[in-house]
């Protein structure tokens, strides 16, 4: 990893970390708050597939997947975006269900991790797990909207520690210079 990618990696885990403290203490407008900086970071990370396709992936053998990985963030990130004037159980049911997503696939990676036993396959594993529990509490504080975002909020904390802790990973991938 670079330099400049390590640093924009602080810097969206410190932004996450900021955020989700400001939803623990105003647990009434954080709904709206994780539904913009979900839609935001969609938003930005489609136009990033989106010019790397452009730029030089469209000339790669299987170029076309980021093509369309970026063309379905694009979608998702104009969905949820427009999810404002919907009624708070619907957006939190949809930020609730990314969240899941999120923690099975990190399941999934860390159990693929496993097979080809990769020596840190267990914290990504962890990571899922926490992501699905998450998920699971949410769902059954749904009705409760202060308790349901301050879960939310813990997750996101979460999410933004482990970015800043991961930028201070070593790469293990040799650069040929």
């Amino acid at each position: 990893m670079s330099v400049g990618k390590r640093i924009v990696k602080i810097i969206v885990g410190v932004v996450v970390v900021v955020l989700a403290i400001l939803m623990i203490l105003q647990p009434d407008w954080g709904y709206v708050l994780i539904n913009a900086v979900l839609g935001i970071a969609l938003l930005v990370s489609a136009i990033g597939s989106l010019i790397y396709y452009f730029r030089l992936a469209r000339h790669m053998v299987g170029g076309r997947s980021t093509l369309f990985s970026g063309l379905i963030q694009l979608d998702l990130a104009v969905f949820t975006l427009t999810l404002t004037d919907l009624p708070k159980i619907f957006l939190m049911i949809y930020l609730v269900s990314v969240f899941g997503v999120t923690g099975v696939l990190r399941l999934a990676r860390g159990l693929e991790a496993r097979s080809r036993k990769a020596p840190a396959w267990y914290w990504s594993f962890l990571s899922g797990l926490f992501y699905v529990l998450i998920a699971f509490l949410c769902t059954i504080f749904i009705s409760n909207n202060a308790i349901m975002v301050t879960i939310f909020s813990v997750g996101m904390l979460f999410m933004g520690v482990g970015n800043i802790v991961s930028s201070f990973y070593r790469s293990k991938i040799v650069y040929v210079q």
